[in-house]
């Protein structure tokens, strides 16, 4: 249960009237690409939970303050929050996160599109290491599938698949 939802995230919101406007095209383009998320979701895992995984079923809660977006996930013994910035200079999105049980990291992306990889690493706590991340969401304006992996001993392993629906 480390750092699920990190990118739940992560990935990433303007009004109802911009998702419903919003095309592959567009998912993480520019300041404005993740305000389609701004509202809330409902996450279901397809994936049994891990040590490192998601919990069966968690919320979401997308807001977006100053230009920031601010995702806030909980789940059964999970709380996640995790910030998405949009970096203009380098036309790439930061999203650091921290988990309620000390795990902590970031991830980022230069992607746009219906398909995005973010990439990053995170500290987890039991080992004391840091590990490579990565989660892949496939986006669209009510739904986004959220395939997060984590490099172990040098094997990238999935450890959870959130569906997460706009409520």
């Amino acid at each position: 249960m480390k750092r699920i939802f990190v990118i739940c995230a992560l990935a990433a919101v303007l009004a109802p009237v911009a998702a419903r406007s919003q095309t592959s095209a567009t998912f993480g383009a520019g300041p404005h690409g993740y305000d389609y998320m701004i509202g809330t979701w409902s996450c279901v895992n397809s994936m049994p939970p891990s040590a490192m995984g998601a919990p069966a079923e968690l919320t979401e809660t997308v807001s977006k303050s100053g230009g920031v977006l601010l995702f806030h996930s909980t789940g059964k013994n999970d709380d996640v929050s995790v910030y998405n910035v949009y970096v203009p200079k380098k036309k790439m999105w930061l999203s650091p996160f921290i988990v309620s049980d000390g795990t902590y990291g970031s991830e980022s992306t230069t992607q746009s599109g219906k398909t995005v990889v973010w990439t990053g690493s995170f500290y987890e706590p039991g080992s004391g290491k840091m590990l490579p991340t990565r989660d892949t969401y496939t986006n669209e304006a009510t739904k986004y599938v959220d395939l997060g992996e984590d490099q172990i001993g040098g094997t990238w392993k999935a450890e959870y698949r959130l569906t997460c629906t706009k409520t």
